[in-house]
């Protein structure tokens, strides 16, 4: 009938399959050519980056993201991309000269003859080059949040193998030594730092998807066990199956992802890779197959595990960790740059534009050094922008906290499920990274972050495969019948298949 639209089943996709197949492709090569040009940062990576987003925009577009987004995530994302363009807006004269912290440029531009139109960014073009950067992030959470979780998690495994290849690299650079052609012309010399320019943002990378691994190789423990009173023999036979050689694969990135962490000699990185390792322990124990195959004993065997390997990565940490030459003036730069935020309060001066007005802020103990960032992403945000650039970190950080509610259940966990929540862990592990360092300015991390989120603001009911298993009632004697012991199952009414009809009762 014309007028009338069938419903979308609930959980589903707002994407037709042709639409999903293009942003899952388009999406597949972002996450693989992320990385591979100095992590994004130079002028035609990042411009190959942007137009691969407007195209996933674009066929996102078709169909409006409400369908799916929550009300929470909607204003958040418009929130987040509209913020720079706020910046953007040109103003009157007198409102700029009142505006804190800009006098002093508004006057140089006087005393050099240049009268540019005044806006609430310092340095406009650098807040536009900002906002086309950010539309990556966000074009890269809508798609995935468009895609259903049986594609989602072939994406994940993507994600794996770009870990698993910068990791290999960055042992091959370590192994080489400084002046390595493998270290692609960067200058680096005993730490493993793939195609990234900085050995900290390959550390992010990896402790970001370092969980997803663990979760995926845990799921895999003792998937082909679907009865529950198999004793352990059976169950130990399991890992001769194709079954039991994916969880042996799955564990085997994992120990790459570990090693690759420890050559890159990030303490920041090893100490958080420490700290997923035991969220990851944690989560993941009582849930081995998905819903315990291994029962309680499982559990404290894998909770053993995993302190375990933290308490031996301890000695790790102190013998592999290399002082950062920016350790002890990480502070100095804090100081500095509060003293920036005072100055542009409660504005900020403008998203994109730290490196340009530091200097104006930045001590002489610092001369010999350009500092391009804060090495604290959250300072270096409300320097940028101000208290709204501090309510918006807030708020996205309350949509994080609140989706755990939705995420962690008690009902038996698909493998999707441990991919989220492998996301979810994930995602804090580079939160609290960004205390001391600024993996989200880097365009490449920028990605994987936007795409662990995805995952974790996901349907996790939408996977056709739910992973509950349905347990049948035992029977406590065996004399009793099938009716008996399951009394909501009524016998179909006439004669047993097998009784001769009685003649007379035609």
């Amino acid at each position: 009938m014309l007028g009338v639209t069938r419903p979308e089943p609930a959980g589903g996709t707002a994407l037709g399959q042709p639409a999903q197949t293009a942003v899952f492709g388009i999406l597949a090569a972002v996450l693989v050519l992320a990385p591979l040009f100095r992590s994004g940062q130079p002028p035609l990576a990042r411009l190959l980056l942007e137009l691969l987003a407007v195209a996933m925009l674009a066929l996102v577009w078709w169909r409006p993201p409400r369908a799916l987004l929550a009300r929470g995530e909607i204003a958040a994302l418009g929130l987040l991309a509209g913020f720079p363009l706020l910046y953007l807006l040109p103003l009157p004269g007198a409102v700029a000269h009142w505006l804190p912290g800009r006098e002093p440029y508004l006057a140089s531009f006087s005393l050099l003859g240049i009268h540019p139109a005044p806006h609430l960014s310092v340095v406009p073009l650098q807040t536009e080059s900002a906002f086309l950067t950010l539309l990556v992030p966000v074009a890269v959470f809508l798609a995935t949040r468009m895609l259903p979780s049986t594609r989602l998690v072939p994406l994940a495994l993507v994600l794996i193998g770009v870990g698993a290849v910068e990791a290999v690299l960055g042992l091959m650079q370590y192994g080489g030594g400084g002046g390595s052609l493998l270290y692609l012309g960067m200058d680096y010399a005993s730490a493993a730092v793939g195609t990234y320019t900085n050995r900290n943002h390959l550390a992010g990378l990896i402790e970001m998807i370092l969980p997803i691994a663990l979760g995926l190789f845990l799921y895999s423990l003792g998937r082909g066990h679907r009865d529950h009173s198999r004793g352990w023999r059976e169950r130990v036979s399991f890992y001769g199956s194709v079954r039991g050689h994916l969880a042996f694969v799955y564990g085997a990135l994992a120990l790459l992802l570990l090693v690759g962490v420890i050559f890159t000699r990030s303490r920041a990185g090893i100490a958080l890779t420490m700290l997923g390792i035991l969220l990851a322990t944690f989560a993941f124990a009582r849930r081995l197959g998905g819903d315990n195959v291994y029962g309680p004993t499982g559990s404290v065997v894998a909770i053993a595990v995993g302190v375990g390997i933290v308490i031996g990565l301890a000695p790790v940490l102190d013998r592999f960790s290399q002082l950062d030459p920016m350790e002890d003036a990480r502070w100095t730069i804090f100081s500095a740059t509060l003293d920036g935020i005072g100055a542009f309060f409660p504005l900020g001066s403008g998203p994109g534009d730290y490196a340009t007005v530091f200097p104006a802020f930045q001590p002489v103990e610092l001369g010999r050094w350009f500092i391009n960032q804060a090495h604290n992403d959250y300072l270096q945000w409300v320097f940028e922008g101000g208290l709204p650039a501090a309510l918006l970190i807030a708020l996205l950080i309350g949509l994080y906290v609140l989706r755990w509610w939705k995420v962690w259940t008690r009902d038996a966990w698909s493998r999707f499920r441990f991919v989220q929540v492998g996301a979810g862990i994930g995602i804090l592990l580079l939160l609290l990274h960004e205390l001391v360092d600024y993996n989200l300015h880097m365009p490449a991390n920028m990605v994987y972050f936007a795409f662990l989120a995805g995952i974790f603001f996901s349907d996790p009911d939408q996977e056709p495969a739910t992973g509950r298993r349905r347990r049948r009632r035992r029977n406590p004697d065996p004399t009793t019948s099938a009716s008996e012991a399951r009394p909501e199952e009524v016998p179909p009414a006439g004669p047993h298949p097998d009784q001769i009809p009685n003649p007379f009762d035609d």
